[in-house]
């Protein structure tokens, strides 16, 4: 089983998608409203939200994936009821890069550092509202 994390937006899902494909990297691909099929059995979109992103996703290479969507036209979600995304990598290094590049325009709540429970530690709430940790383990000494 693999849990994925699902982030929805209110029509500037392209935009967050895109600032965290930039900070994090990995395999980004984009599927819109207007991708849909007609018959596809689920509601259509207006033209003026056509563009919006129906399913985004972001892939990497250990098999790990973030999922990513602009609520259906006329639905709303509400800024900050995401749950936090960890995010484990695999150098310290990445720690402190990821959470500075996550945190441009939001608020870095745990600057990374060493933490009591054998790792290096950042968290924060990126500018469109999502809680973040970033973390990786030391190992033992």
């Amino acid at each position: 089983m693999k849990a994925i994390p699902y982030l929805s937006f209110n029509g500037d899902c392209e935009e967050a998608v895109r600032f965290y494909h930039a900070a994090i990297g990995g395999e980004l691909q984009i599927m819109r409203y207007d991708d849909m099929p007609q018959d596809g059995g689920m509601p259509g979109a207006s033209p003026a939200w056509a563009k919006k992103v129906l399913h985004a996703s972001i892939g990497f290479g250990d098999g790990a994936y973030l999922y990513f969507s602009d609520a259906f036209e006329g639905s709303s979600v509400a800024k900050g009821d995401y749950a936090t995304v960890h995010l484990q990598v695999d150098a310290e290094a990445k720690v402190y890069d990821i959470v500075k590049k996550l945190g441009a325009g939001g608020q870095v709540t745990m600057p990374p550092a060493k933490t009591f429970w054998g790792s290096v530690y950042g968290s924060l709430v990126d500018k469109f509202g999502v809680p973040w940790g970033v973390e990786f383990e030391l190992g033992e000494a």
